[in-house]
């Protein structure tokens, strides 16, 4: 199972419209649950739980005040940095 997939099935979308660009709540209509969710099905797929609270504090600290969302190319690049960590984490003990 790949990202956009695990997606689908979670908020019951269907892919051809989902893109790197695609926001989960204002394009996707995500909700808390569906984060939790997801977040699972993250850590299945690519070892790594995505911290959705702590990714939308990250990207309210760097706004301009308009509405927080995430899309999937920040899910996939915070997914990068969470493995990369482990990998380098494990090659240190």
């Amino acid at each position: 199972m790949d990202l956009e997939t695990a997606i689908c099935n979670v908020l019951r979308v269907s892919g051809p419209g989902i893109n790197a660009n695609t926001r989960l709540v204002g394009d996707l209509g995500a909700g808390s649950m569906d984060f939790f969710e997801l977040s699972c099905n993250m850590k299945k797929i690519a070892g790594a739980e995505v911290d959705f609270a702590g990714l939308f504090r990250q990207k309210h600290a760097h706004s301009d005040g308009g509405p927080l969302d995430v899309t999937l190319q920040e899910i996939v690049d915070y997914l990068k940095v969470q493995v990369e960590l482990r990998e380098a984490e494990i090659t240190i003990y």
